[in-house]
């Protein structure tokens, strides 16, 4: 039984064997450390697609077609707002626009001049954002 433990053939086939069991673990982990990334890279998009920005540095919200910024007029269901770079954005409200204030239900009656909001919605021909969600940031 030593002697076939010593043989040449056997010897070649446990090293090859080795050789194949740390070639899979070594694929098995890559295979697991790209899953995680991918995973990572579909459910936060905000973080891969920056805008310019510095790594390190977080964005306020996801960039698209919507505004941030302080409310500087109110007529009817119109809103301007300055945006980042004092950018003057005209808002559309509409009656399925839900609007927030923290974490309350909010109405129209509830935006005021020089308060935060942000706006997320779709631009529209007018070159508006007609709103889907405003949020109102309480004064401070």
């Amino acid at each position: 039984m030593t002697e076939f433990i010593k043989s040449k053939y056997i010897f070649i086939i446990l090293v090859s064997l080795g050789t194949i069991i740390l070639l899979l673990g070594a694929f098995s982990a890559g295979v697991h450390v790209g899953e995680r990334r991918i995973r990572h890279w579909l459910f936060n998009p905000h973080q891969n697609f920056r805008g310019g920005r510095s790594p390190f540095e977080r964005p306020l919200f996801p960039a698209g077609h919507g505004v941030f910024g302080k409310i500087l007029s109110v007529s009817g269901s119109t809103l301007v707002v300055q945006g980042k770079d004092r950018v003057e954005q005209d808002v559309l409200v509409t009656t399925s626009t839900l609007i927030r204030v923290g974490r309350e239900e909010g109405s129209l009656a509830n935006i005021r001049v020089d308060g935060q909001a942000a706006v997320f919605g779709s631009p529209n021909d007018q070159g508006q954002i007609e709103a889907r969600l405003i949020r109102l940031f309480p004064g401070r």
